[in-house]
């Protein structure tokens, strides 16, 4: 059985506390549930997702997820980069769900065992590389933009 799309891991929930729905060093953009922008709603987000993983072949991104046995559209996706790349939870198990992230056009995919809190923050320090992103990525000294929209 699917999770819901409602369905929220804790950490995120706490991510959101302090920071809320914005953009992490100009460039990673995260969601919650209920964000008053819909482009922001990991609702409407992953509904949007699941519509164009249910009516493509997503070859490279099933062969990815078959070690979880997990299909493309039951993923939930919780942002989006400024490249269309998107990172959504693998929703198995517990809800330290680990994190995929699709390059936009789906040429490749990246699978974090984290949770997106922990992917989040390996991928401003450093200590996960994801090879279709940016070199400039993160900068130096990351910030956070809150969702102007808001």
């Amino acid at each position: 059985m699917t999770p819901s799309t409602q369905a929220v891991p804790a950490g995120h929930r706490e991510l959101m506390r302090p920071y809320g729905v914005g953009c992490f060093d100009e460039f990673l953009w995260v969601f919650t549930n209920g964000a008053p922008n819909s482009n922001l709603d990991i609702s409407e987000n992953t509904r949007r997702l699941r519509s164009i993983s249910g009516d493509e072949a997503l070859p490279r991104l099933s062969h990815v997820l078959e070690e979880y046995q997990f299909s493309p559209h039951d993923l939930v996706q919780w942002g989006v980069t400024d490249n269309g790349d998107v990172p959504a939870w693998i929703t198995t198990g517990s809800e330290d769900w680990p994190t995929v992230i699709i390059q936009a056009g789906q040429l490749a995919a990246v699978v974090s065992p984290a949770s997106s809190t922990a992917t989040v923050l390996h991928l401003l320090t450093g200590a996960l590389r994801v090879p279709f992103f940016p070199s400039d990525f993160p900068s130096r000294r990351p910030d956070f933009s809150v969702d102007p929209y808001a």
